[in-house]
């Protein structure tokens, strides 16, 4: 046995929980997250460059009930998402608009194939650089999938850490924060 390379089971139980809990902490909520009292706020004045042929974005512009996503390629949990977000976008178009931001990114390519694979249809930009990272109202990013909620008057009310894996428990989340209801007939609206 050459020393340095016997790899006790001990050690490999120890790398597997520091790999886990920086995996848990990585998709955890920020301690940064907006409290209560200082929300509703403005929606802040950032504009965001388009995904691939899609139109840039002023945040602030927004004027009308939205869902913004924060997601990313390499983030398991975004691409398990992304097509209840388009479910929920299909279902509500017209009454509640899906933002989806493409959150410090450097793999464009797979993200784009992402985007493809998934069906997404919702616009999309890109925040290559994290520029709505800390910018307030919104909080410093403690990790993806991150959903913000944006009321018709361009206010950010909620900002959520939370992975939805149906599209019941989204449109829960978004009637709490949007008095959205999902029974409403959609061409009351």
């Amino acid at each position: 046995m050459k020393i340095g390379t016997h790899r006790s089971p001990l050690r490999v139980v120890a790398v597997a929980l520091v790999g886990l809990l920086l995996t848990l902490t990585a998709c955890s909520e920020s301690d940064d997250a907006p409290k209560a009292d200082t929300l509703p706020a403005p929606m802040p004045e950032l504009t965001l460059a388009g995904f691939a042929d899609q139109p840039e974005r002023n945040l602030a512009e927004i004027d009308s009930p939205t869902l913004i996503s924060l997601w990313a390629s390499w983030c398991k949990p975004c691409r398990d998402e992304m097509p209840i977000l388009e479910e929920f976008h299909q279902k509500y178009q017209g009454r509640v608009d899906v933002l989806g931001i493409d959150f410090q990114d450097p793999r464009s390519k797979a993200a784009e194939e992402l985007v493809a694979s998934t069906g997404v249809t919702y616009p999309l930009v890109s925040d290559f650089d994290g520029d709505i990272d800390g910018r307030k109202p919104f909080p410093r990013v403690g990790g993806l999938p991150l959903l913000a909620f944006v009321d018709a008057e361009g206010q950010l009310v909620a900002v959520e850490y939370v992975l939805f894996d149906e599209l019941a428990e989204l449109e829960e989340v978004a009637g709490k924060h949007l008095d959205l209801d999902p029974t409403a007939d959609e061409d009351a609206a």
